[in-house]
């Protein structure tokens, strides 16, 4: 009997596609290959690391996680025999892994330093010298009330949300190995209690806050106002400031790359840093300082 062109072509891609899946099931075979997988046991491996691997723009897993979830399926999957091969292999893995996030951690080190001499800055001279002066109480001032209130209490819940993530994401990632690290972030987080990071809060508002923050805007001193000269004036000093510790802790490094955000247009920055100046809190929003 004849094979149509059209059933030619359906049968040759089935074949196809078991053949690939054949090779499929050898590649893992050979990859777990101290376990002396067989076929059927592959073919559930296979499927395992395929829902692993789905894609997903939100969700990932740390490593942490991807070997909790096939242990799961492999201790249902494997004889007593594979299972002990299996857990030495795991196991050092995990040791290689944790040797890894220390070695990464103790790199660190050098943006602690940084990070604890900027937060100095912050709270000893540029925090000071813009709290002290009148032009702070005038920008107060060119505001309603009501509107600065809601906006301050929005980025103290902003601040609560992002130290919250900060601490979940350092454990679900690094568990107890990376202590440096995780005191460099939440320092790092100090610093926006201390000066408010007006673009991560708008980039996290919600539509109406977006709406306060959008009549505020609207309210803020001309460019040429003296009060605008005031702030600009700190955001100078504060840039200058940022440079310098830049040189000081990276000259010496070799190899290294390190991300630099592009500069805001002149305008957009100068509207953020005074967005900045109004959410500022001389307690720092009831934050502790992190030693």
């Amino acid at each position: 009997m004849k094979l149509k062109i059209g059933d030619a072509l359906l049968y040759w891609l089935i074949s196809k596609l078991i053949s690939m899946e054949r090779e499929e099931i050898q590649f893992v075979q050979a990859r777990y290959h101290q376990l002396n997988l067989t076929v059927e046991q592959a073919e559930k491996v296979l499927r395992y690391e395929n829902m692993k691997e789905s894609y997903s723009r939100t969700d990932m897993f740390s490593a942490w996680e991807e070997w909790d979830f096939e242990y799961s399926v492999f201790q249902e999957l494997l004889n007593e025999h594979q299972m002990v091969q299996y857990q030495q292999r795991i196991g050092e893995m995990k040791e290689m892994h944790i040797v890894s996030l220390i070695e990464q951690d103790n790199s660190h080190k050098i943006w602690l330093e940084q990070t604890r001499e900027k937060i100095d800055y912050l709270k000893m001279t540029l925090v000071p010298s813009i709290v002290f002066d009148q032009s702070h109480m005038v920008l107060s001032l060119i505001v309603d009330r009501s509107k600065i209130d809601y906006l301050r209490a929005n980025y103290r819940t902003f601040l609560h949300e992002q130290r919250k993530k900060i601490l979940v994401d350092h454990f679900r990632f690094n568990k107890t190995y990376a202590p440096i690290q995780l005191k460099s972030r939440l320092l790092g987080h100090y610093a926006s209690c201390l000066i408010p990071d007006y673009l991560a809060f708008e980039n996290w508002m919600d539509e109406p806050t977006r709406a306060v923050a959008a009549f505020a805007k609207a309210k803020l001193p001309r460019r040429s106002s003296e009060v605008c000269e005031f702030y600009q004036e700190r955001l100078r000093e504060l840039k200058l400031f940022s440079d310098q510790i830049f040189k000081k802790y990276y000259r010496h490094i070799e190899g290294w790359s390190v991300w630099v955000a592009d500069p805001l247009p002149e305008e957009e920055e100068s509207t953020n840093w005074l967005m900045s100046m109004l959410l500022l809190d001389v307690n720092a929003y009831g934050f502790d300082p992190i030693d």
